[in-house]
């Protein structure tokens, strides 16, 4: 992967954690038992939704100290964090004069935050009729949806998201661990409140793959996607529940990523898409340097 590669380029990755202690990914609960989430020959499961989620809080704690644009800087300080779109509003409100200034953008008059042009241009990308917006404050909040690394990456109320995880299922043993009630006011122990909770065996080898289409080399996404995976592979992952019981976390062994340009090179007759692992691979320092726009 080089410079040449345009945001239609695909990568794959494979990451190889290992859980340094049990896992628990929650399926159901009957009586005082939590059971995990599994398939019918016994594997447990980590789903795509559970990594997505996992990673995107991990970015959104990353993001702010990465160097951006002053509108890329402002979407991860209102909206990145976002829990629903009620949310998402009150945020953009409490950001002093910020409703007011893209206000004032819409109606072409004079202000500091935004670029007229774009506003113009991305509201119609979004589908609005500049006439007829009748709530202003969503509109921005999709606006800045657009400039947000986070929300470029996995998500948010106006793009899909770059990124793309599968399904993990783990080849392990099954254990119920023991567990006891807490009240939270207290801090101590509740009687006559004993539960179990299932979980993998301790060192099971937890594989994760994602794919996903290359941003801008050296953009605030690429750029927070490299960070994400240098965090990964430095201090590992917590995944699933009873994080605070000591459940869930995953350490980085090795890495190995792949990526093409459908229909050039290599793939000019679209192997690669059928069988991405066909292209040069890379391993994970590389990719992070490239992502970063540094080779």
């Amino acid at each position: 992967m080089n410079r040449t590669l345009s945001s239609r380029a695909k990568f794959v990755g494979i990451l190889k954690l290992r859980a340094r202690g049990p896992v628990h990914v929650g399926h159901s609960r009957e009586a005082n038992v939590l059971y995990a989430l599994r398939l019918q020959n016994g594997d447990l499961v980590i789903p795509a939704s559970t990594w997505k989620g996992s990673l995107r809080s991990l970015a959104e704690r990353l993001a702010p100290s990465l160097p951006m644009s002053d509108i890329e800087r402002l979407a991860v300080e209102t909206v990145a964090r976002a829990q629903d779109p009620s949310d998402a509003r009150k945020r953009v409100r409490e950001k002093e004069g910020l409703v007011d200034d893209f206000r004032n953008a819409l109606k072409k008059q004079s202000q500091q935050r935004f670029d007229q042009r774009d506003v113009e241009e991305k509201l119609r990308h979004l589908g609005y009729d500049l006439q007829r917006i009748d709530d202003e404050t969503w509109a921005l909040v999709q606006y800045l949806s657009l400039y947000c690394p986070v929300g470029r990456l996995f998500g948010n109320y106006s793009l899909a998201g770059s990124l793309r995880f599968f399904d993990t299922s783990i080849r392990s043993g099954l254990q119920r661990r023991p567990g006891v009630g807490i009240n939270r006011k207290t801090g101590t122990v509740q009687e006559n409140v004993l539960y179990f909770v299932e979980a993998s065996d301790a060192y099971a080898a937890v594989p994760l793959v994602l794919l996903g289409e290359v941003e801008p080399l050296g953009s605030a996404p690429a750029r927070l996607l490299a960070s994400v995976l240098e965090a990964v592979s430095e201090v590992g992952l917590n995944i699933g529940g009873r994080k605070s019981a000591g459940l869930g976390l995953l350490e980085f062994e090795s890495a190995e990523f792949y990526s093409f340009e459908p229909g050039k090179g290599m793939d000019e007759r679209g192997a690669l898409l059928a069988n991405p692992r066909a292209a040069e691979k890379m391993d994970l320092r590389t990719f992070i340097e490239v992502l970063r726009g540094e080779r």
